[in-house]
């Protein structure tokens, strides 16, 4: 297996809720918005990703050709239309995913300085949907309010969407197990998400 094939296998890798729970640990410690935004943003594509991947079941060849260049899972923008076709949400999370991946964008391509204190960050944190989160609940911000301060407000809305998203991807993988044991794999699709 070469080096880039190890990287991507590294990349594919689901973690546990636990992994999750040290991954947003990581990015709050981070004190730079630029890099503070694509971390959580970057948690909240891996999340879709592996969501996908567990209502589509690719084999490693069938992931390389998804993601390829101009593969149908290449971009987020594209993960998050494929979400939507696959019922995996509704117009509300894809709404909030739409936003996370312009203000990520913002940060990574801004060749002027930019934060979370910038009008125009500001003016889009301000879009995003309060959504329900799912149980268990284990984030720290739990069943709280999104707060005020963008920064945080724009933490709040990556967790609970990457939160939410592991959570469907989880439940859809102990339904795909008790099928398995039954001797047959059926195409069961857990309650999209709003």
């Amino acid at each position: 297996m070469s080096i880039l094939s190890k990287l991507r296998t590294l990349s594919r890798q689901q973690g546990s809720m636990e992994d999750f729970a040290e991954f947003n640990k990581q990015i709050r410690s981070e004190e730079n918005d630029r890099g503070a935004a694509l971390l959580a943003v970057t948690n909240a594509d891996m999340a879709l990703t592996q969501v996908i991947y567990n209502v589509l079941r690719p084999d490693d060849v069938a992931k390389d050709r998804l993601e390829q260049e101009g593969g149908p899972l290449q971009s987020f923008g594209q993960r998050i239309t494929m979400g939507r076709v696959l019922g995996i949400y509704g117009s509300d999370t894809q709404h909030n995913l739409d936003l996370l991946r312009h203000i990520r964008n913002a940060f990574a391509h801004a060749h002027i300085p930019i934060t979370f204190q910038t009008k125009e960050v500001v003016d889009a944190i301000s879009l995003f949907k309060n959504l329900p989160l799912f149980p268990p609940y284990i984030l720290d911000s739990q069943l709280k309010e999104a707060p005020e301060d963008p920064r945080a407000r724009f933490h709040h809305h990556c967790e609970w969407a990457t939160h939410n998203l592991n959570v469907w991807g989880f439940r859809m993988q102990l339904e795909m197990k008790d099928d398995k044991q039954l001797g047959f794999v059926t195409y069961r699709q857990s309650v999209p998400m709003p």
